[in-house]
């Protein structure tokens, strides 16, 4: 195999690989035993006649296109390795010519990394408060949440829950028609369309109403926004919210361990302490990171850039599919053209890109490492509380390659935080393998997986 490479431009090189008989025959052999099992030759028994014989009948170029979806990938990472690449992500191949066997590919190597002075990076932490409206309102939500509803004579509020039969019409089109929908009164809801739940409010059970809607001119569908719409509501029944009061009995009901009412505040308070604590450290940490990307430079390969927005938009359409939607009406529900959609997703995958090189750049000039007794300690930290024990599963390469990163970010955003706390770079306090809630690292692992991916 003959490979030339040309020069490293913006963190891309090509390759240009042409091949010779010898290394073509392996591959020319495994078409053979591809096309053998599914042709009939005269003369032959399925599957027995020579490869000689089934390359005079389809020829050379035909048993080379029928191998070729996983040739070429396979040369290119042999090129790739032989020419001591750092390559990341996928490269582009481009078959030229296959007689003689020619092709080239575009390899995007790792980013160049320049950290700045991240070492002059200061960000305090702010102290966490909590207000005693905030132990009130979590109560309140436990009230909501145990509440009873019982019927009652007078008209509808807001906040009720009702029954009726509702029709609407935009025209002669008939855009709404249930006999006993169910249907929490809620203004700030907007369903089935805004501003029906205020024209709900005043009307009496047992009556025939009628009252009309405009729709606004941004709402989702787009074939009835900006349409007036007539609506014939016959309310069969009206049901009030009944809290409890907040007193002991109430406390109890809430769940076992709770005697009295101070019980409950109790927990609850340290709920929303710890609540507060874990949302200030998140909003600590993604502020110093962003101030490491502000510090940082990256000199990306257009190649890896494209991939990964086109690997977030294939993302988001696996997404919108398993909701059951297609992307063309997902996208009307956003006020977006797929071309602007693309553009976002190009935004998007410039700053997951960088972030994830930048911080791995940073485990590396701190001499981050994670050991398998770190790996270890982990798996019996995730499964201590349980009654089983550790199931095989956690051992595979896959979970223990998934745990190593998911530790390298963790020590490498510990190490970031003694930096910005005014710590010194040398300094290495006592590392603590501790879980920690998603919502403080959900953008830290969503870097750790697109490191992994891009290094595949």
């Amino acid at each position: 195999m003959k490979i030339t490479q040309d020069d490293v431009v913006e963190r891309q090189t090509v390759l240009h690989i042409e091949l010779e008989d010898d290394d073509i025959d392996p591959y020319l052999n495994r078409a053979y035993q591809r096309v053998v099992q599914r042709v009939n030759i005269p003369g032959f028994r399925k599957g027995k006649a020579p490869r000689s014989i089934i390359e005079q009948y389809f020829g050379r170029e035909s048993m080379l296109n029928e191998i070729l979806d996983s040739m070429l990938p396979e040369l290119t990472n042999q090129a790739i390795n032989d020419q001591d690449l750092d390559a990341v992500g996928l490269p582009s191949i481009e078959l030229e010519e296959l007689d003689p066997f020619q092709f080239s590919a575009t390899v995007p190597l790792r980013p160049n990394v320049d950290l700045g002075n991240y070492l002059d990076i200061r960000i305090p932490k702010d102290d966490t408060e909590i207000a005693k409206e905030d132990i009130e309102s979590r109560i309140e939500q436990l009230r909501l949440s145990v509440a009873t509803w019982e019927p009652t004579d007078r008209a509808v509020e807001v906040g009720d829950m009702i029954t009726a039969q509702i029709k609407g019409n935009v025209g002669e089109k008939t855009i709404f028609d249930e006999s006993d929908a169910v249907y929490l009164v809620n203004e700030e809801i907007g369903r089935p369309f805004p501003g029906f739940s205020e024209k709900l409010v005043g009307l009496e059970a047992d009556k025939a109403s009628q009252f009309d809607l405009s729709i606004p001119e941004d709402f989702a569908d787009a074939d009835l926004a900006g349409q007036d719409a007539s609506f014939d509501v016959t309310i069969k029944d009206i049901k009030t919210r009944v809290l409890p009061e907040i007193d002991d009995e109430f406390a109890k009901g809430i769940g076992e361990g709770y005697e009295t009412l101070a019980d409950l505040e109790t927990e609850i308070e340290k709920s929303v302490q710890l609540e507060a604590e874990e949302e200030s450290t998140r909003t600590h940490r993604e502020a110093i990171v962003e101030a490491l990307m502000e510090a940082a430079s990256v000199e990306m390969p257009a190649l890896l850039l494209q991939h990964e927005a086109e690997h977030m938009v294939e993302e988001q359409e696996r997404m919108v599919s398993q909701a059951n939607m297609n992307m063309d009406d997902y996208l009307v529900s956003l006020g977006k053209t797929r071309e602007e959609f693309v553009e976002e997703s190009k935004t998007e995958a410039i700053d997951r890109l960088k972030r994830s090189f930048v911080l791995a750049k940073l485990a590396e000039e701190e001499a981050i490492e994670i050991s398998d007794e770190d790996i270890d300690s982990r798996i019996s930290e995730m499964f201590s509380n349980a009654e089983q024990e550790i199931p095989e599963s956690s051992q595979n390469a896959q979970m223990r390659d998934y745990l190593s990163r998911s530790l390298l970010m963790e020590e490498t955003m510990k190490k970031l935080e003694n930096i910005a706390s005014g710590g010194s770079s040398e300094e290495n306090p006592e590392k603590e393998i501790n879980d920690v809630s998603s919502e403080d690292t959900n953008k830290d692992e969503e870097s750790e997986s697109v490191e992994g991916e891009v290094n595949d």
